[in-house]
């Protein structure tokens, strides 16, 4: 959950993300061999692609999609995949939460899980984030381990009266056309949620050899069930064409850092730029900055900026945000990013 059931990789552009399974049990990785540990969790629904929360990827850089554990193997991401309507925001998250990363090389030591159908009565969540409820008074909310809790669904006009009142922890609203609901299943201590570090993770049905995939953890309450509310999941029946299709619209993913180019002195004019793109992107965003202190003001939205007198003894600093109806990205910050105007 991008808020505090989700988890995101605390990227730029992102939502608030979610933890791991308050109030489950450790489980073994080769229990869920189809579970994929990143930034976020995620499953693997194709040899080459794994499903993620579009709030752990968006924004992010190349660096950001690398190493994802699943099937005993680690493979790289190479480019990921927003929803079509990734614009649409719900609070700080996106309304359709859900994205594809597409690896380096496939994974022949798992099969991928089965898209599911009908939501059955109960359901398990798979994570490695926040093991004890914000607020508790327990400590090692994060302890890496990998859990598995079982929740209770419920309807969608349960966990519409639910957030009537009630946001999720980013301030997202329930929509019963694009997602699904659990919750603990009898409502009595000790209880079992998402929760930050839980984004982009699984609730599913079926066996542990044989996955059906339910939904994607994306959000729920500020307090991971402490505060009785569902963990919201997006429903993969609702995202079943984009998750299965072949050719979806990759973002552009900058190939390099932001580079700066030309004389760093005072009336010259710099430029920025990228070697290149994963895709074509439709819109490059270009934002000059010069750090006065803790402040760093713009000072530039084009591609060049003409180094003004002030700037003299001051670093420039450059980054790019590239994006298309397959996502947006944003490119590596390094010492190429920046340059230091002589006095």
């Amino acid at each position: 959950m991008r808020s505090i059931l989700l988890s995101c990789i605390a990227l730029l552009l992102c939502a608030a993300p979610a933890g791991a399974v308050v109030g489950g049990q450790p489980i073994a990785p080769e229990t869920v061999p189809w579970f994929a540990s990143g930034s976020c969790g995620g499953m693997l629904v194709a040899p080459d692609r794994i499903l993620t929360a579009a709030h752990c990827v968006k924004g992010n850089n190349i660096n950001g999609i690398a190493g994802w554990a699943v099937g005993g193997v680690t493979r790289n991401g190479t480019q990921f995949a927003l929803h079509p309507n990734w614009r649409e925001s719900n609070g700080e998250n996106l309304l359709d939460d859900v994205a594809l990363v597409q690896l380096d090389q496939p994974v022949t030591t798992v099969a991928p899980v089965t898209l599911g159908g009908a939501v059955p009565p109960r359901g398990w969540i798979v994570g490695r984030g926040r093991s004890t409820a914000p607020g508790s008074g327990q400590t090692e909310p994060f302890d890496g381990k990998l859990r598995r809790a079982t929740l209770r669904t419920i309807s969608d006009t349960e966990c519409a009266k639910d957030f009537k009142h009630e946001r999720g922890n980013g301030g997202e609203r329930f929509d019963a056309k694009r997602m699904v609901c659990a919750i603990d299943v009898d409502g009595k201590a000790p209880l079992s949620s998402g929760c930050n570090g839980d984004s982009g993770g699984p609730l599913y049905a079926g066996s542990d050899a044989a996955p059906v995939l339910l939904g994607v953890v994306s959000f729920g309450g500020s307090r991971c069930g402490a505060d009785h509310l569902p963990s919201v999941f997006a429903d993969v029946r609702h995202y079943r064409s984009f998750i299965a299709d072949a050719d979806p619209v990759w973002a552009p993913i900058p190939l390099s850092a932001a580079t700066i180019t030309g004389t760093p002195k005072v009336g010259s004019e710099l430029r920025c730029g990228v070697s290149g793109y994963s895709s074509k992107p439709d819109k490059v965003r270009y934002t000059w900055k010069v750090p006065r202190g803790a402040r760093q003001p713009v000072v530039g939205r084009k591609s060049t900026y003409t180094v003004h007198q002030d700037d003299a003894g001051r670093q420039v600093l450059c980054e790019i945000v590239a994006s298309n109806d397959g996502g947006i990205s944003s490119a590596p910050f390094d010492s190429h990013s920046r340059v230091k105007i002589p006095r």
